[in-house]
């Protein structure tokens, strides 16, 4: 087979599996916490009929918005699924069948929500993500080509800096929407004069009230960290210089503070411009040690201590998510405590975010992985350059099973600290997130 039909094969199919798993989690995310209370039919019905138009405020904005943001990757996905190569009538009686599919979706999740209290159900709820499909529909229309051709490319880039080109972009777009996060968006004087009274408006280096130093460090650090990957990208793609990529990095963060000072429920503060600069510096520094790195021919020797580093550093690491997940250590372990707090596991997944708002969830969601991606990553780095041996295949079995033990460890170890929510779905998150880090790294070798 030519490799570029392949390619368009691999593509597509990824296309029908990322459309299908999206559909279950729109209807699986909107029935949660599946609390079934079964009700008669015909007072159902009799209830949707009468469903409300709300009059909704900024407070509820995020959710509007949230509905329609769930809606807009359905409509496109699905789109690009059934997309016929005939052009003109075909494609809008097309896109009509998959908008006319996506309202009848709408309406039957929003009837079942009936029976799973306490979801609110109204036709506000309809109209955004009937909005958010036909958004998403034009989107495909306009944009899907360039898309499939761009996500084609990226398939069998290879190379260092073409990779790392492909990585800013995609790191600077996920940044920039979980930046501007709920979209609770407002050009009201009055709603961003109420913004500066509430406090959400800083522009006074820390210039906010410390209640816990140490959750300030945390929050420092990790504004610092995630500015890093950017110049880090940047320096490693050869687009820009180690100064060029760092006023970059800095002038996108303040592009992007800017932008969060338009978002109702968004804290717009000057400090995170001065952790960009700091994560920044951080990214070039280690951009110039990458690009300065030449190959070397694995020795024995070397092959033999690279895994013996691997797992020192993993356990710096490891020590550093226990503090993070643990802190701050107020432990309980009176039995009847912690027989009550192990019901917690028996919740369906993704429970305790249905109770808070759309960007907390996203952030925890966040959290969870990413923290424990650079567990994987340095798991990984430890069997890079090592032969097909039993040596590398006990290794392998090492890495898996801390990958899967430390998440294991620190839930568990949640379940006497009462400010903490431990669930199997951190569990599960976490463990997605070494994963990720340790093929991701393989994966990413391969291709540099």
């Amino acid at each position: 087979m030519p490799r570029q039909l392949k390619t368009e094969n691999e593509s597509r199919s990824g296309l029908i599996l990322l459309a299908l798993g999206f559909l279950l989690f729109v209807i699986y995310g909107s029935l949660v916490p599946l609390d079934f209370r079964p009700i008669p039919l015909a007072q159902a019905v009799q209830q949707f009929r009468t469903i409300p138009f709300l009059d909704l405020g900024i407070g509820s904005r995020a959710d509007w918005v949230a509905n329609i943001l769930l809606f807009i990757p359905l409509g496109f996905l699905w789109l690009g699924v059934v997309w016929p190569k005939q052009q003109g009538f075909i494609r809008l009686l097309v896109a009509a069948m998959v908008l006319a599919a996506s309202l009848l979706l709408s309406i039957g999740i929003e009837f079942t929500q009936l029976y799973f209290p306490p979801r609110t159900v109204s036709q506000n709820d309809i109209l955004a993500e009937f909005l958010g499909a036909l958004i998403g529909l034009f989107l495909w229309w306009r944009y899907g080509g360039d898309l499939t051709h761009w996500l084609k490319a990226a398939l069998i880039t290879r190379g260092k800096s073409h990779v790392a080109v492909k990585l800013l972009w995609l790191y600077l777009a996920g940044l920039f929407l979980y930046s501007v996060l709920p979209l609770d968006l407002t050009i009201s004087p009055v709603e961003i004069y109420h913004k500066w009274r509430s406090g959400k408006v800083n522009l006074i280096p820390f210039g906010f009230f410390i209640a816990d130093p140490i959750q300030l460090i945390y929050d420092l650090v990790t504004d610092a960290l995630l500015w890093t990957p950017v110049s880090l990208l940047w320096v490693v793609s050869g687009r820009r210089a180690g100064m060029q990529a760092w006023a970059w990095t800095v002038l996108a963060a303040a592009s992007l503070e800017f932008c969060q000072f338009f978002v109702y429920s968004r804290v717009t503060d000057v400090t995170d411009i001065l952790m960009a600069m700091a994560g920044a510096g951080v990214g070039v520094w280690l951009g110039r040690l990458f690009n300065a790195d030449k190959p070397v021919q694995i020795q024995n020797s070397s092959a033999l201590r690279r895994p013996a580093w691997a797992l020192f550093w993993g356990l710096v690491w490891i020590l550093l998510l226990v503090v993070i997940f643990w802190y701050p250590f107020d432990f309980r372990l009176e039995r009847t405590f912690l027989r009550e707090r192990l019901a917690l596991f028996e919740r369906v997944p993704f429970h305790a975010y249905y109770y808070g708002t759309e960007f907390r969830a996203v952030t925890e969601l966040l959290h969870k992985i990413l923290f424990f991606i650079p567990l994987g990553a340095i798991l990984a780095f430890g069997r890079l350059g090592m032969p097909p041996s039993a040596a590398r295949t006990i290794y392998a079995v090492i890495a898996t099973a801390i990958v899967i033990a430390v998440p294991s460890g620190i839930e568990l170890g949640q379940i006497a600290i009462p400010q903490k929510n431990p669930s199997t779905t951190d569990l599960v998150l976490e463990i997605f997130g070494g994963s990720i880090g340790y093929f991701g790294l393989s994966l990413l070798r391969s291709r540099i």
